[in-house]
């Protein structure tokens, strides 16, 4: 049986023993709830990470992103770059993988390469590109460079191709089993650390991974990510990417066109996990990859009753039957999506 005791009467008045308790004590800490947020561009995403379509990303926190080669993480990523600075705010990005071509996230997204509110770094090690990020969100706010609200998102691209420190300076017949786990052991050591530094700067830490596959797992997922189990624990989001081909006829043949990339939030500390949406990416006449977010939406709210379908592959608008991808075209020349957006909260 579970007793219950009465609290006794305050010693003093209420304001005095407050007065107390704050000496004491410091007071309690704000909330560490996410206030502001980095639009990804596409209502559906928005919500599945947080619950609500009109936010995104969270500022102050850190955030994973994993899939399969060629599955849209960096085309992803650096949507999302061009987005904060268009809200307002700057964008870095660490390469590891010695990958990221600038003049293409220019043509393709509009990312502005003007500095300071553009940072790119080819860091060496694992402590070397957090550093440097770290470094530059602290500059960033005490230099009052952007608003104090105003994002700062940070991509590290990827946990896979990091080198720890630990393992830089030697050659390759010199590494060891203990090099292998190295990576994992210097994530747990360091993002605690990052954790409190996106805090402090009020900075979105975004982490691409890859997949690999565990052998012989039977039942569960098989799927598993390089650099240990920290990244889960201390990402407030993981997504966890997933491809599709879209073909089409071309000329009497059928021909790659697209690809459908599913978007599952895998962990949330916002909302529900496991929530996904479908975003459609093409390619234009120079394979540069971009999002057809319009028809994306179009798919999403046909799929979620707000449009409704007269038939296989058209939605009703205003009265009228267009085909999905006529709606989004629609959507795209007049300024549509707006008000597509405002059915999801209909």
């Amino acid at each position: 049986m579970t007793t219950t005791f009465a609290r006794p009467a305050l010693k003093g008045s209420a304001a005095d023993l407050l007065a107390a308790f704050d000496k004491a004590t410091g007071g309690n800490d704000e909330s560490a709830t996410v206030t502001d947020w980095i639009d990804t561009g596409f209502a559906p995403l928005n919500e599945a990470l947080t619950g609500h379509y009109d936010r995104g990303l969270p500022q102050g926190r850190l955030m994973e992103m994993f899939g399969p080669s060629s599955a849209g993480k960096t085309a992803l990523a650096t949507e999302w770059m061009a987005m904060a600075q268009k809200m307002g705010g700057v964008a870095a990005f660490c390469d590891w993988e010695r990958s990221f071509n600038q003049e293409v996230a220019v043509v393709g997204f509009g990312l502005d390469l003007t500095a300071p509110y553009w940072s790119y770094k080819k860091p060496r090690t694992w402590e070397e590109g957090n550093m440097q990020a770290v470094k530059y969100a602290q500059w960033i706010r005490e230099n009052g460079i952007i608003h104090e609200k105003a994002p700062i998102l940070l991509v590290q691209d990827s946990i896979a191709s990091a080198v720890p420190q630990s393992s830089a300076g030697k050659n390759m017949d010199e590494l060891s089993m203990n090099d292998t786990t190295a990576l994992a052991r210097v994530t747990s050591t360091t993002l605690k650390s990052i954790a409190l530094a996106a805090e402090d700067y009020n900075a979105t830490f975004l982490y691409l991974n890859q997949i690999r596959t565990k052998p012989g797992v039977v039942y569960g997922d098989p799927r598993t990510t390089p650099g240990g189990g920290a990244m889960e624990f201390y990402s407030t989001c993981r997504l966890a990417l997933g491809r599709e081909k879209v073909m089409a006829q071309v000329d009497g043949e059928k021909e790659f066109v697209g690809q459908n990339i599913n978007i599952q939030c895998v962990k949330s500390k916002l909302t529900k996990p496991f929530k996904e949406c479908k975003l459609r990416m093409t390619f234009d006449e120079n394979g540069v990859a971009k999002f057809d977010k319009e028809f994306s939406l179009v798919e999403a709210l046909a799929a979620a009753g707000k449009l409704h379908e007269p038939r296989k592959g058209f939605v009703e608008w205003d009265g009228k039957q267009y085909a999905k991808k006529a709606m989004a075209e629609k959507a795209r020349i007049e300024g549509l999506v707006p008000a597509l957006n405002a059915l999801f909260m209909s």
